[in-house]
């Protein structure tokens, strides 16, 4: 087992070489899942998590009140077990008020996509919207549209009252930046933080940030509507959905991505 293997599970108890009292190695967190995947450290204020080992894609965690449209297609080849598989117009979508972004909020998760990206490829990985005004993180190829000459990354925030409209791309050549070949696991991680800051993390560093403008999210918003992964273009295959009702700090998020990937390396056990 690695080095980063043993800090990932420095939080389990273990027993004590001389025998007698177990013992623990880090604070005494309270009410721990029994998901290896998910950290102590990423259990405070967790509120939604989905590894799409259940029936149907349903939850392994659900503290939202959520209403889940429609029913996900699963199967193997996750970044750890299943996944939800990469169909045409597959997304998760989720409905909950815990979702607005008034309040502090993180939404990470592991996608792949099903196919090669081409130059005039698109696919999405965010939407959070109130059936009219919207957040929405996606890659959009060449075209018309802003003349883009290869696939972007792009962050938009639109027709919300007083927020001036946003139309973020921040990156525009994520070919060059990403392996975006069919089967290649990344994590996208998405941190709301005082109602105004947005940051946009990819494989475990931050590559964007932006503040609204205008006003802070608010809860009259209504933000309720969720959509993971990608609704058109490419289809995606998701994994370790987590969603919390805090603001994830760098540190997390990079501890976090680089130990799943060696779990998935060592073939660490579920």
């Amino acid at each position: 087992m690695t080095s980063a293997t043993v800090a990932w599970l420095a939080f389990c108890t273990l027993s004590n070489p001389a025998g007698g009292v177990p013992v623990r190695v880090t604070p005494a967190y309270r009410d721990l899942t029994a998901y290896l995947s998910v950290p102590p450290f990423l259990e405070d204020r967790l509120i939604y998590y989905n590894a799409f080992e259940q029936t149907g894609g349903k939850p392994e965690i659900d503290r939202t009140g959520d209403v889940q449209s429609g029913q996900i297609v699963t199967g193997p080849g996750g970044v750890r077990g299943r996944c939800a598989v990469a169909q045409e117009g597959q997304a998760l979508q989720l409905s909950s008020d815990a979702f607005s972004p008034h309040r502090p909020l993180s939404v990470a998760f592991w996608w792949q996509l099903g196919r090669d990206e081409q130059l005039d490829s698109t696919f999405d990985l965010f939407h959070l919207t109130n059936g009219k005004g919207f957040v929405s993180h996606f890659s959009r190829g060449k075209g018309e549209w802003c003349a883009l000459e290869r696939p972007a990354a792009v962050l938009q925030v639109y027709y919300l009252s007083d927020i001036a409209n946003l139309n973020g791309i921040y990156d525009s050549d994520l070919m060059a930046h990403l392996d975006l070949r069919a089967g290649v696991w990344h994590h996208t991680a998405l941190v709301f933080n005082g109602g105004s800051l947005i940051e946009v993390y990819s494989d475990g560093r931050q590559v964007w940030a932006t503040r609204l403008n205008g006003r802070p999210f608010s809860a009259s918003d209504k933000l309720h509507d969720l959509t993971i992964g990608s609704r058109y273009g490419v289809p995606m295959a998701l994994d370790e959905v987590l969603i919390l009702g805090r603001a994830l700090t760098a540190d997390e998020i990079s501890t976090y991505v680089t130990a799943v990937r060696q779990m998935r390396e060592v073939g660490y056990p579920l």
